[in-house]
């Protein structure tokens, strides 16, 4: 149905069904857990994704400390841990050009990250 709106698994507010992230919070995936690779649903009890067999826990790596697939800052050392696509949320590699799943240009979202 167009136009449904459901909360916001993080804050709660009321957000479109097709979001990629929270326009309140800007959390990625707000609905659902989901693969930050695939985009395939998953638990959180989950350590690798059955869908594309990617690891959803990563250690950071600045103190090691485990981060989950919601997690793009260490709760630990506050460092980033993932980078997302800022058109689609996916995880994109540090310095890429482009979204490998949406094909975005990234040289300005690069910049915003400063030097």
């Amino acid at each position: 149905m167009p136009g449904y709106k459901r909360p916001c698994r993080f804050c709660g507010n009321l957000v479109d069904e097709n979001s990629a992230a929270c326009p309140f919070c800007s959390r990625a995936h707000p609905l659902q857990m989901v693969c930050p690779h695939c985009f395939a649903p998953v638990q959180a009890a989950w350590t690798v994704c059955n869908a594309c067999a990617k690891p959803l826990v990563i250690p950071c790596p600045r103190c090691n400390a485990p981060a989950g697939p919601d997690d793009d800052i260490c709760g630990k050392c506050h460092s980033v841990v993932r980078y997302r696509c800022p058109a689609c949320a996916a995880v994109i590699a540090p310095g890429a050009k482009r979204c490998e799943r949406c094909g975005t240009k990234l040289k300005d979202f690069w910049k915003s990250k400063g030097p």
